[in-house]
């Protein structure tokens, strides 16, 4: 998948992400690095909560503007953490660069067999239920 923050500019930044966990298209996780205290996309949300998704497969693709939070809670960052990702962080969620971060989606425009539609949603700090996430995660950018 592909994410947009803001830099300080007001700029965005895309650069692709491996989703770790979803709640359909509503809520999405994935795992970064803070590699520098003044630039990249970590201390782009610290700064600007603003951000985009974006998921393509052949020719359907699913566009997500939305906002993001880092996620501090020790016993969720234990429930992401992957043993593939100690190449990248050998402290696991210890390791003081790792950063977990929740997408909640605002707006989806979906582009699926030639037809566009764009769903509105309210701002929320809960969880998205199953029920409101939709099916357009299943058939695009599927979690591995």
């Amino acid at each position: 998948m592909f994410v947009s923050s803001v830099n300080r500019q007001g700029y965005p930044r895309i650069c692709c992400v491996s989703k770790l966990k979803d709640r359909g298209f509503r809520e999405i996780v994935f795992v970064t690095s803070k590699r520098s205290a003044k630039q990249g996309k970590a201390k782009h949300f610290e700064e600007n909560s603003k951000a985009s998704v974006c998921f393509r497969r052949e020719g359907d693709s699913l566009t997500l503007v939305g906002e993001v939070d880092i996620i501090t809670d020790r016993e969720e960052m234990l429930r992401l953490w992957r043993e593939g990702d100690r190449a990248f962080f050998p402290k696991s969620i210890d390791d003081p660069r790792i950063r977990f971060i929740r997408f909640r989606t605002l707006e989806a425009t979906f582009w699926i067999g030639g037809h566009f539609r764009t769903l509105k949603y309210k701002r929320s700090n809960k969880p998205a239920s199953p029920e409101a996430c939709g099916g357009g995660m299943r058939r695009i950018g599927r979690a591995r």
